[in-house]
């Protein structure tokens, strides 16, 4: 039996499947029929009405066609119908959406009609049926199984529909400005200053919560973080100090040590030349042709970190403003960094001098080689090529040091001590220690009495070195971090004395017990935010340039005030605009400067009494809180 519409029934039964779903949602109907008629709305009839109105003929396209391109074309102009509606008075709601969505379809279903029936009758596409079972009975078994089977799933889709999963509990908890956006949060404020929030909390958990909001301010350990290539503190320091000490951590990160390479070893042009004892290569205008006289110096694999390279050679003649060489140092074969040297940069003509390059940054992942190009235009001698891994210092910088200075090696960084002394002599001073890069802060602190040098490590004496002479008096500026390259790591609680301090005293600074004889300066860079690194005894405060705040574990825990409230639980409706179930003004006072977190912590149920400004180290409350909100407020 054939069934066979000569009428636009399709175009019939979309219209009528669009009113009944007007007439739902204008009713407010809901559950398993609005999705039942909502859903093909969405994904199939937009589309279905479009392509009948391209394709009105039955031999353009075939049935799987058309329905592929229905499902195809109405999840594009569905999304594109929402898009405008963004951007109208009426956004994106439910019934602007249902409306925009019916207007088009009633469009298109008469502009599809009208061209149905221009068309000559037997061309028309038409819905038809043909209903007849196979006469073999093995396939007539297998055509009402099939039947049945997809009865079955539309019976399953229809419970499935019908009986929704029931939705994941929860409680919505957050903290709004005071105008009750999410923005204007009270960031920035002076000691004492009355600041405001908005708490809120929703229910949804499907039964009456009991619940409580607790404030705490809380300070965390700060430190400054160095990035090896531009980071320093300077400060205004006038006489120089006998003791230096400071708490430092180096990167992790950083496997670059120093290295040097022998020129001959890796000759490409000239020749290797006795140069009253030194092994070089020499190249001699005229003679040999410009090119690369040092080529494929291999860089070790997985160096990582700030690193420059250093050129030690010589020149014939340097009257000459001609540039004479330059330094190559590619990365995966291309070419990443260079820098050259004129001829009258070098001091003295025939005397071996170093010249170093700025300061770049190795990547552990990548392969790096080193080549020394000569432009042949002057006699030129090289004897060695270097990879520097200096670390930065503490203390007064070049040319009038009194210097706490790092260089990198394999495990960790050699401590050093370099000083101007009073015959105009410079004394670099490296100690046989080191502090570890295991991702701890180490104590560090050295001290120059009597013609010695001595290096402490985590209070522990390490080495002690004699040397001729005193320090020279200097007026220079105090820098940290700087002067002997760039520190790669962390550093915090930076102290300086007039006065040398005994073994015991330096001990004793280890374990906290700081000793205040003779102190001109404490830079503890726990302000956690700004660029000014106060002195938190005297008036030496640093300027910092270019150092990141690191923040570690918490070392303060006050108490601010609880909240308590009952609700009753609320169901979602995403089909509704959203509304709060309870919010609260807080309002809060901090009396004391620094960077805090005011963290608002919910408990479900009633919790202990604590004592207002207070201070309770208890970390795990955090941890234990079912719901956080914070700000990280500054206070001047």
């Amino acid at each position: 039996m054939r069934i066979y519409f000569r009428k636009p029934i399709d175009v019939i039964m979309s219209i009528a499947w669009t009113i009944i779903l007007l007439v739902l949602i204008a009713f407010d109907v809901k559950g398993a029929i609005r999705v039942i008629f909502g859903l093909p709305f969405v994904i199939f009839i937009p589309g279905y009405i479009l392509v009948l109105l391209l394709f009105p003929t039955k031999d353009e396209i075939d049935i799987i066609e058309r329905v592929a391109l229905s499902f195809g074309l109405s999840i594009a102009i569905v999304p594109l119908v929402g898009l405008i509606l963004n951007y109208t008075p009426w956004g994106i709601r439910l019934a602007s959406i249902a409306t925009s969505l019916s207007l088009l379809v009633f469009v298109l279903a008469s502009i599809a009609t009208i061209r149905w029936y221009k068309i000559e009758p037997e061309k028309r596409f038409c819905i038809s049926f043909e209903m007849e079972l196979p006469r073999d009975k093995v396939d007539r078994v297998l055509t009402i199984s099939l039947l049945f089977a997809i009865a079955i799933s539309i019976f399953l889709l229809i419970y499935i529909i019908a009986t929704p999963h029931e939705g994941e509990k929860f409680t919505e908890f957050y903290i709004l400005g005071p105008g009750g956006k999410a923005e204007g949060y009270p960031t920035n404020i002076s000691t004492n200053e009355t600041a405001k929030v908005i708490i809120g909390i929703a229910n949804h958990e499907g039964k009456p919560i009991n619940y409580t909001v607790e404030t705490w301010l809380i300070k965390y350990d700060a430190c400054l973080q160095f990035d090896g290539i531009n980071d320093f503190v300077k400060a205004n320091v006038s006489a120089p100090p006998k003791t230096i000490e400071a708490w430092v951590k180096p990167s992790k990160d950083d496997t670059v040590y120093g290295k040097t390479y022998e020129a001959e070893d890796y000759k490409e042009t000239g020749d290797i030349y006795n140069d009253s004892g030194k092994i070089v290569i020499r190249a001699i205008k005229g003679r040999d042709k410009a090119g690369y006289l040092c080529n494929n110096i291999k860089v070790p694999k997985g160096f990582n970190g700030p690193f420059s390279v250093t050129v030690y050679s010589k020149v014939s003649n340097n009257t000459s403003n001609q540039t004479l060489w330059r330094a190559e140092i590619y990365e995966e074969k291309k070419l990443k960094w260079k820098y050259e040297m004129k001829a009258n940069e070098y001091r003295e003509a025939n005397t071996y001098q170093w010249k170093e390059s700025p300061t770049w940054f190795f990547d552990g992942s990548k392969s790096y080689k080193i080549r020394l190009y000569w432009y042949g235009n002057l006699d030129f001698y090289v004897d060695k090529i270097s990879i520097l891994a200096r670390r930065g210092g503490i203390g007064k910088s070049w040319p009038n040091e009194t210097l706490m200075a790092f260089n990198g090696l394999k495990n960790g960084l050699q401590i050093g001590y370099l000083t101007k002394m009073e015959n105009g002599r410079q004394s670099y001073t490296w100690f046989n220690s080191s502090i570890p890069k295991d991702g701890e802060f180490h104590y560090v602190a050295i001290t120059f009495d009597n013609k010695t040098k001595k290096c402490y490590v985590d209070g522990e004496l390490k080495d002690s070195i004699k040397v001729e002479g005193e320090m020279c008096k200097n007026e220079s500026k105090f820098v940290i971090g700087n002067a002997y390259r760039f520190f790669f790591g962390y550093i915090k609680d930076v102290r300086i004395y007039n006065r040398v301090l005994s073994q015991q005293e330096v001990k004793q600074n280890y374990i906290g017990n700081v000793t205040m004889n003779g102190l001109i300066a404490w830079w503890k860079f726990n302000e956690g935010y700004g660029s000014i690194a106060h002195d938190s005894i005297g008036n030496h405060n640093g300027t910092i340039y270019g150092c990141n705040w690191n923040y570690g574990n918490i070392t303060h825990m006050w108490f601010l005030d609880k909240i308590e409230v009952r609700l009753n639980s609320t169901k979602v409706n995403i089909e509704k605009e959203w509304k709060p179930q309870w919010e609260y003004n807080y309002s809060f006072q901090i009396d004391r400067r620094g960077l805090f977190k005011l963290a608002f912590l919910l408990f479900k149920g009633r919790t202990q009494n604590f004592e207002k400004w207070h201070e309770y180290m208890d970390v795990e409350r955090i941890e234990n809180a079912y719901r956080e909100c914070h700000l990280w407020i500054k206070v001047r």
